[in-house]
């Protein structure tokens, strides 16, 4: 667009130059300077055009990095300070109700806060959220200074993050699919699938970089011999959440980076009319079968996968291999350096052909790896296991993110994400408080085939009854047509 601009400004400019004439001497030189002007004006504007667009990607880039490098420091402290034997000490039934305050309020609040992000100016409202973000942490990291560290307080703290949260999710994954259609429009070769893929990449390297740094709470970890054999830490929890809190306070100066991006009108008003806006966005989302069976495997993977994840792997890693905060970190860390790897190499493909039969494979791989946990294994045997769920999770998610915003309506983008989201975040709540309970039942070794079997019984539905294992992506449609 601003190329076209330029080109008829350059003709304006010559042609005045050259083809205005008039009895009054200076007249045609002042018209020919005044059209030269105007050209090297628009050709100015067009290149600091050029650099904001580029500057957005990097920049939303760094806002995703802030957001989950905090939220690897959260992964490791919460539970820790949860059940750590120098903190609260509680058993896997505490640990899966107060994981469910941290992800119930999305069941909440996530589709108003589709609406809001579609309504709100998408810059602002991610530098709010920051903020909002920050006061949580800082807060926990003061009553841990003082020794007044309580389980209500633990609960508080995620139902505040976790409302934050809500509205975060939509606004920050509905900006990318305008990022990259800024970019595009200035000659980039990014496409949706490569823009969200990058996006993942941010998520998982911020959030090892969290979670590495949250291991070394209050104990010291020696390195290998191969790097030196120094010894990090401890660093005091106190700490770490002060650091938190302020990675959450510097996103919001990257967030500046970025354009102010399309705000939807709907055509109604009030607060009841936020209803109209989310029951026009359930009625999108049931209209296609690819984004309704996308929202059912979401629903799924919350109550099978993430109930496992955040309950019965810190309790595998207290009660079976006698590790704390360092053995949370060794495990949370080995996942999302999976999870980073194979998005890494999804990187490399900016057009996957069928993107539903890549998921679903990986799904299957990554939930039939969870069954070897039912035996007792060495440490390093479980850390592969995690490792190998983790390259599957990374598929997952860059394949289901995509695969959501190449078949939403643009108009109803952020409304069809949170909708998708709270398919995750409502079974997450209650895959927690479930694995919580069968954790102190029967313990966290053979309760693995519950969400083993529950996700293959999902894969099973998806592959035969809906549309996601035969089709295609839409970039490699588009690349297909135009070959």
């Amino acid at each position: 667009m601003s190329d076209r601009i330029e080109e008829l400004v350059d003709d304006m400019a010559e042609g005045a130059a050259g083809d205005v004439t008039s009895p009054v001497s200076g007249v045609s030189e002042a018209l020919g300077a005044g059209a030269s002007l105007l050209s090297t004006a628009t050709h100015w504007r067009a290149k600091q055009l050029r650099r904001g667009v580029k500057i957005e990607l990097p920049a939303y880039l760094m806002v995703q990095c802030s957001w989950f490098m905090a939220f690897g420091l959260q992964m490791v402290l919460f539970p820790y300070l949860i059940t750590g034997r120098d903190h609260l000490h509680l058993d896997g039934l505490a640990l899966g109700l107060a994981n469910m305050a941290l992800s119930g309020p999305s069941v909440i609040f996530l589709l108003i806060g589709g609406v809001v992000a579609e309504r709100a100016d998408g810059r602002r409202l991610l530098i709010i959220l920051h903020l909002l973000a920050a006061i949580p942490a800082l807060f926990l990291a003061v009553a841990v200074a003082r020794g007044q560290l309580t389980y209500v307080g633990m609960i508080l703290y995620g139902l505040t993050i976790g409302t934050v949260g809500a509205f975060m999710m939509p606004a920050r994954d509905s900006i990318v699919n305008e990022v990259v259609e800024r970019r595009m429009r200035v000659g980039s070769g990014v496409t949706l699938q490569l823009g969200v893929t990058l996006a993942t990449m941010a998520q998982f390297l911020a959030q090892i970089a969290g979670l590495i740094l949250a291991g070394y709470a209050d104990k010291m970890t020696r390195m290998p011999q191969w790097l030196g054999g120094f010894g990090v830490g401890p660093i005091a929890a106190e700490k770490l959440l002060l650091a938190q809190g302020i990675v959450l306070a510097v996103g919001t100066l990257f967030a500046l980076n970025l354009a102010k991006g399309r705000q939807v009108r709907t055509g109604r008003t009030g607060i009841s009319a936020a209803f109209g806006d989310i029951a026009e966005g359930f009625r999108a989302v049931r209209a296609d079968g690819k984004l309704w069976a996308m929202t059912a495997l979401m629903f799924g993977v919350g109550i099978f996968v993430i109930g496992a994840f955040l309950v019965v792997l810190p309790i595998i890693n207290r009660d079976v291999y006698h590790l704390g905060s360092d053995g949370i970190r060794d495990m949370f860390v080995t996942f999302w350096l999976g999870a980073f790897v194979s998005s890494v190499v999804l990187s490399i493909f900016r057009r996957i052909k069928r993107q539903g039969r890549l998921l679903l494979i990986a799904q299957f791989l990554g939930s039939s790896s969870i069954l070897a946990m039912m035996w007792d294994i060495p440490h390093w045997g479980f850390l592969t296991i995690v490792f190998v769920w983790g390259l599957a999770a990374g598929i997952s998610i860059a394949m289901s993110r995509s695969i959501v915003q190449d078949a939403a309506p643009k108009e109803k983008l952020a409304r069809v994400l949170s909708i998708y989201q709270l398919g995750f975040m409502a079974g997450a709540p209650f895959g927690a408080a479930l694995m919580g309970a069968l954790v102190d039942i029967f313990g966290p070794q053979k309760i693995a085939i519950v969400p083993a079997g529950g996700m293959t019984l999902i894969i099973l539905w998806m592959v035969f009854f809906t549309p996601v294992w035969n089709m295609k992506g839409e970039a490699w449609k588009e690349h297909a047509a135009r070959k």
